[in-house]
């Protein structure tokens, strides 16, 4: 005992944080079997961006609080609610050990509203239920105010009531600067902006916000002697933002699909805010809009870009600049590297089958990415040669199988625990389902599943939380409907299951849901795990925190 508390207080020396001097005290506490108290927590790193990285794994790797033997009815709950002013379809970030005036340094977490909010709140104090910062960035235009879908949409019931912010924001460790999308009804028009705010404050930071507007040369659906012009009336921005090589990318499909619209992205230089890049990836054709189901675009190291296209005009096969129904890698300018159509991407237009409904998967450690679609088909491409388009069938590409009877959303997640690179997905009308990667090839039949079933679109948007390979850490978050959430406000349940054996759940928020319901479920959205927390965003107008009990 007394070498351990000597070699301690040595280390001290060299600890120059706050944070690093709160860890160390928890270190010398518990040397003296002093009760571990829940601030002696370690530190989560932050969730700065959708799906936890631009790889979009939906993993946090580094959870060393929560696992398979206190995640149960007895020792695990909801903890508290934070109340916002409208609809969360935006997933909740978390950054720790931000200094806010007046405040100090504390762990927030940043949530985003319909109604053009961006909360800051204290991530771990149950009694600290106001926000640190509060902003609305519906603006001072005369007659300024949230978006109703129904003024875009007549019969639109894709959303529900305000569609303000939408797509998830992202954040800049560095620059301490969060982005967001807000939409407004300026004098009778609609008007979309790009904004940047301090993450300390809300407060605007240089340059911000910026009218967002863009031209492109194309023939397509809307265009006016050969220019096609952005309409913010048009196109529905509900993918996540995208940090990546100083750029900000920013993704639009359209409202409900009311016609006519194209996939558009943006590009603006994350200090300046100047608009780097515009593109339309269906130029000359319609549709094709970049949704992946809220999920962002996908970046590498290199800084190429990655996503999936919705429905639409695909003259890529017979040489043209149509890009419906692909996946597509962009260079950090935008211009199209390689693409993927598959073979039958005629019926599955026809069909409303489109590959464009999940997320791309950057899986870890390889040249590989994965995802899915409507048809419940998973893909398996060659980041280095996605493959094109081949008639009749899709051999030239690493691998394809089914994997859902009614189509897969979110995006496929990842974790690399003790029996090998896992991926999970959870279809439609289907149940959640692990398969092993294996010598680059997917492992077609599960290694394990839940027993729960998804009853209806979307299936289980996912997230795993694990303390590395580490067995005995590894838990599969899943957020279902408990109906057809595509068209309509449904209740929602949060489940986890052992990530090593989906047979085994391990707790749900209906086992005790006098304590641990929270409500409506927010459509697309995924559980963020921090620090040994689960964060729920809602339909029920609050964020749902779940964590260890005290006892």
């Amino acid at each position: 005992m007394r070498w351990q508390l000597e070699t301690t207080l040595v280390s001290f020396n060299h600890l120059k944080t706050e944070n690093a001097f709160f860890r160390l005290a928890c270190r010398i506490h518990s040397l003296f079997l002093i009760a571990a108290l829940s601030a002696c927590d370690p530190i989560e790193t932050g969730v700065r961006t959708q799906g936890y990285d631009s790889a979009r794994t939906g993993l946090n790797r580094s959870e060393t609080i929560l696992n398979t033997s206190n995640v149960n009815s007895a020792t695990f709950g909801k903890l508290f609610t934070r109340e916002v002013d409208d609809h969360i379809y935006a997933q909740p970030l978390y950054v720790p050990n931000v200094t806010i005036p007046n405040a100090g340094v504390r762990n927030v977490l940043y949530i985003a509203t319909v109604n053009n909010s961006v909360y800051a709140f204290d991530a771990d104090d149950p009694g600290a239920g106001a926000p640190l910062w509060h902003v609305n960035l519906t603006g001072a235009a005369p007659g300024a105010r949230p978006i109703n879908v129904h003024e875009v949409g007549q019969h639109c019931r894709d959303f529900q009531g305000n569609i303000g912010i939408v797509g998830t924001p992202v954040i800049d460790a560095t620059r301490q600067a969060l982005y967001v999308v807000s939409r407004t009804k300026d004098a009778g028009e609609v008007v979309q902006r790009l904004n940047a705010l301090d993450i300390a404050t809300g407060a605007a930071r240089p340059n911000s916000p910026v009218v967002i507007k863009a031209d492109v040369q194309g023939t397509g659906s809307g265009s006016s002697n050969g220019v096609l012009t952005f309409e913010p009336g048009v196109h529905n921005q509900r993918g996540a933002l995208l940090l990546a090589n100083g750029i900000v990318y920013i993704t639009w499909a359209s409202y409900c699909q009311m016609w006519p619209y194209h996939g558009w992205i943006m590009g603006y230089d994350q200090d300046t805010l100047v608009q780097k890049l515009a593109k339309v990836v269906t130029p000359n054709g319609e549709s094709g809009g970049i949704w992946q189901s809220q999920a962002g675009p996908s970046a590498d190291a290199s800084g190429s870009v990655y996503l999936t296209v919705g429905e639409g005009t695909a003259t890529a096969p017979k040489g043209g600049q149509d890009y419906g129904n692909a996946f597509l890698k962009l260079s950090p300018a935008g211009e199209v590297l390689d693409w993927f159509i598959p073979f039958n991407f005629e019926d599955l237009d026809t069909a409303d089958l489109d590959v464009g409904s999940a997320g791309v998967l950057l899986i870890p450690g390889t040249n590989l990415l994965t995802s899915g679609g409507k048809e419940g088909k998973l893909y398996l491409l060659n980041r280095n040669h996605l493959g094109h388009f081949q008639p009749g069938k899709d051999s030239q590409i690493v691998q394809s199988f089914m994997v859902a009877a009614g189509g897969l959303a979110g995006t496929p997640t990842y974790w690399n625990g003790p029996g090998g690179p896992y991926i999970y997905t959870w279809g439609n009308l289907d149940h959640g389902k692990a398969f092993r990667l294996r010598n680059g090839l997917f492992m077609t039949t599960p290694v394990s599943q839940t027993a729960a079933l998804a009853t209806g679109w979307p299936g289980g948007m996912l997230s795993i939380s694990a303390n590395g390979a580490t067995a005995g850490t590894g838990i599969l978050w899943a957020l279902l409907g408990a109906d057809d959430a595509g068209a309509a406000v449904v209740r929602g349940t949060l489940h986890a299951f052992d990530a090593a054996d989906l047979s085994r759940e391990l707790w749900n928020s209906k086992q005790n849901a006098a304590r641990d319901d929270f409500g409506n479920l927010a459509k697309f959205n995924t559980p963020v795990v921090a620090n040994g927390k689960v964060y729920i965003a809602t339909f029920s107008n609050q964020v749902a925190v779940y964590g260890l009990l005290r006892r």
